[in-house]
């Protein structure tokens, strides 16, 4: 019988993406999303920008994903987003909102 996937608190993963995130956001990020399916052991993040991300900016996000994948334990899946959200256009995001820029207004 498997063993049942422990619980995954979402402060842990908002602070996991936050870390990551350190000295890693780039101008052109507007938001950066997470959620975990614990059943499923599957990741989502979601990384939001001012218009189409520059290879810089999606390799940038890409590092902080894989750094929150390496903070979770056993065999977890990851499906990392990168959309563009050009302003004005409204912000999607998933379950947990761990970093926005500020838009003024």
């Amino acid at each position: 019988m498997p063993t049942p996937a422990p619980a995954i608190d979402h402060r842990f993963l908002l602070l996991s993406l936050q870390r990551a995130l350190l000295g890693a956001v780039h101008p052109q990020l507007r938001q950066a999303c997470v959620e975990a399916d614990t059943a499923a052991l599957h990741l989502r993040l979601l990384f939001e920008y001012d218009g189409a991300p520059d290879e810089e900016a999606r390799e940038a996000a890409s590092i902080a994903a894989a750094e929150v994948l390496a903070d979770l334990q056993g065999p977890w899946t990851l499906d990392e987003e990168h959309r563009a959200a050009p302003l004005p256009q409204r912000l999607t995001g998933l379950a947990h909102i761990g970093y926005r820029r500020w838009e003024g207004g």
